[in-house]
């Protein structure tokens, strides 16, 4: 039987030998195909991806050069606008004229310094006591007129003072000017607006603070900046 059943076996293979072998050829090539299909297929989107990475480094390198232009320009812009700052001659000139102004002041009253600005206690006669002099003791006859030292408006008049009558005029730059020991005839009023050089007064003996000093008759001169006494002998000269 197995003779037979091998029998049988070759002669069908020596019919349909060539029909099996075409058929594995065919699958052979067949499954061949779809490899290199797959192959292929997996390359272009290998190539692809690269491509498309490349693509997206240039657009952020392009993104990140324009950044750091757009910022270099923007710092150069704010650094020349700095730089670009005119003050017109006008304005300059302007400038200048309220400066010389706030720090000039013309003399009070024709006279000779007595006593000097002191923030130190100093000895006084009329009292037999130690304090400062906070403004100078400009020695001069009774009556000699008192005039304004700078352009300001009158804030305040008052007769009831340690060192008598007393004018301020507000010169509305930051200075203030204080005139004491004037006659009770002020020439001024209260709110009044002056001009340098006016006469605001006399030379009086009101003062009860330096009645008895040795140089005498005196006005007694002050200059407020902003609310502290300074030195008057840094905007006018004895």
């Amino acid at each position: 039987m197995d003779k037979k059943f091998l029998n049988k076996t070759t002669n069908f293979f020596k019919k349909e030998g060539f029909y099996v072998i075409l058929f594995v050829c065919l699958c052979i090539v067949a499954t061949a195909a779809v490899l290199t299909v797959k192959s292929n297929k997996h390359n272009a989107l290998m190539q692809q991806n690269a491509q498309t990475q490349e693509k997206v480094k240039k657009q952020t390198a392009k993104a990140n050069n324009e950044s750091s232009l757009n910022y270099d320009n923007a710092l150069q812009v704010k650094k020349n606008s700095k730089a670009q700052v005119v003050v017109p001659k006008n304005e300059a000139k302007s400038q200048s004229v309220s400066n010389t102004a706030s720090t000039s002041l013309n003399k009070p009253v024709e006279g000779s310094l007595a006593r000097a600005y002191s923030e130190d206690p100093v000895y006084w006669e009329s009292t037999s006591s130690y304090r400062p002099n906070l403004g100078l003791d400009i020695k001069a006859e009774i009556g000699k007129p008192v005039f304004a030292s700078m352009d300001g408006k009158v804030e305040e008049i008052n007769s009831a003072t340690q060192d008598g009558v007393k004018v301020v005029i507000n010169h509305q730059n930051g200075l203030k000017t204080v005139y004491s020991n004037l006659d009770e005839k002020v020439k001024v009023t209260k709110g009044q607006n002056v001009t340098k050089g006016m006469v605001i007064g006399a030379v009086g003996k009101t003062t009860l603070r330096s009645a008895y000093e040795k140089y005498g008759d005196h006005l007694h001169f002050q200059v407020l900046k902003g609310n502290d006494f300074v030195n008057p002998a840094k905007y006018v000269k004895y």
